[in-house]
């Protein structure tokens, strides 16, 4: 029983996830994971990341942690800024153009394969509870529904364009930069 307590510390020392690797680092062998596992404690978010059962964990977080280089975009990083009032049905996430990513069956997550200098302008980290997501700034948001109107939809790359206009936390000099 001590040792279920040490790994239910463990991981909510690291915000309910972890993969197996930290896990092990922390000297905890994949007999007792196996047997968390089987007890309902810790539940396979994707091989080998896992998370704490009882923890209530944001969606988000929990994509976040399945793609290591993950970076929300488009329709899911409009939405966090409130830029639009389309509810994605999918995670819309960005990652460097070569790297190969396995997904899980859920939650549905749609990939954008995006050269390096697409990919690393505008990200910005942000908390959502105890645990960090990638995200792209609203500039480069704006400038991706932009850039992808023709595919997206006009009203969709328009709405998005016209709510940040009227938000007073917009940085004009900002989206001019990286249009």
């Amino acid at each position: 029983m001590e040792i279920r307590r040490e790994i239910e510390l463990i991981f909510k020392e690291a915000g309910g996830i972890l993969t197996t690797k930290d896990i092990i680092g922390k000297g905890i062998s994949h007999y007792y994971i196996k047997k968390m596992l089987e007890e309902r404690v810790i539940e396979s978010l994707k091989r080998g990341i896992y998370k704490l059962s009882d923890l209530d964990i944001e969606e988000s977080v929990e994509v976040s942690s399945m793609i290591s280089k993950g970076v929300f975009c488009m329709f899911t990083s409009a939405s966090m800024h409130e830029l639009t009032t389309n509810i994605p049905i999918k995670y819309h996430v960005a990652i460097p153009k070569k790297d190969k990513i396995r997904l899980p069956n859920y939650p549905p997550i749609k990939l954008y394969y995006w050269d390096k200098h697409q990919y690393s302008i505008g990200i910005e980290e942000i908390k959502k509870n105890d645990n960090s997501i990638l995200i792209y700034d609203r500039e480069k948001t704006v400038c991706d529904f932009l850039k992808f109107k023709n595919k997206i939809g006009f009203s969709e790359a328009k709405e998005v364009l016209k709510t940040y206009l009227n938000q007073e936390e917009r940085n004009i000099d900002k989206l001019v930069k990286y249009s």
